[in-house]
């Protein structure tokens, strides 16, 4: 099963937007808030058996920081 990306990335506006290939989330106030919340929905995908990543995008659209969480993370 492929691993499911959560994209944490500027809005065009304002805040932080998360996508994760089925819907959108936010914006959120922060970068920060934004990430708490990505990583939540990865690790709710990994109790139900689906291998989930994060990835965080800067304003060019450049990864600038991805993390699998389908190795042993946070049990």
């Amino acid at each position: 099963m492929p691993c499911t990306r959560i994209l944490v990335r500027p809005s065009h506006n304002k805040g932080w937007l998360i996508e994760d290939g089925r819907r959108d989330m936010g914006p959120y106030y922060s970068r920060d808030l934004a990430l708490q919340v990505a990583v939540s929905e990865c690790l709710a995908l990994r109790r139900v058996g689906r291998p989930a990543r994060v990835a965080v995008e800067d304003g060019d659209g450049e990864t600038v920081v991805k993390r699998c969480l389908c190795a042993s993370f946070g049990r």
